[in-house]
């Protein structure tokens, strides 16, 4: 948990630029309401999300083909919400529990880096907002619950020279950023 949390205060401070992510959808974009369902439905059915806060404010987002999902438990405070991503499909692939709260159960299906890099190959074919292959560079993958954050070092390595990948337990790409050197 440490580690996850070390990684994520590193990749904020170093403030990465973002890129705009353009991906081709192949869903119908949900509305909001259809998306507080299908997580009213899992969080009903499920065991392993965490548990409901007694009253909450819910928000819902779009990052590329991904929803965000957010609880805001009341009264309101930092670190009293929960973050839920469902891929384009409503299919729940990621939990952000707020502390030390329970986290959801992965898939069994555990990517390899090869596995890892053919999507990246794959979706770099068909999405020019991608960030090309360094012509030599070092991966790296995380997990970060989940997710699989698949990193491309530049090299020779300076500092801060990287891309990282972020992967759904799914296969499916959910967003990218690339830093600049310092």
């Amino acid at each position: 948990m440490k580690r996850c949390r070390a990684l994520l205060l590193l990749l904020a401070v170093m403030a990465p630029e973002v890129g705009a992510s353009q991906p081709t959808c192949v869903k119908s974009p949900m509305s909001d309401q259809q998306i507080k369902e299908i997580m009213d439905k899992e969080k009903a059915a499920r065991t392993d999300l965490p548990t409901p806060f007694p009253q909450y404010r819910w928000v819902v987002r779009r990052e590329g083909c991904h929803y965000v999902y957010i609880e805001y438990g009341i009264p309101e405070a930092p670190e009293y919400s929960r973050i839920f991503k469902l891929n384009q499909y409503g299919v729940l692939v990621d939990v952000q529990p707020s502390g030390r709260g329970q986290s959801m159960k992965c898939p069994e299906k555990v990517f390899t880096e090869r596995e890892l890099a053919e999507i990246i190959r794959k979706e770099r074919e068909t999405r020019r907002d991608l960030p090309p292959a360094f012509p030599q560079q070092r991966i790296r993958v995380d997990r970060l619950r989940c997710l699989y954050l698949y990193f491309e070092y530049r090299l020779p390595e300076r500092r801060g020279d990287y891309q990282v990948f972020t992967v759904d337990p799914l296969g499916e790409l959910m967003d990218f950023s690339r830093s600049e050197p310092y």
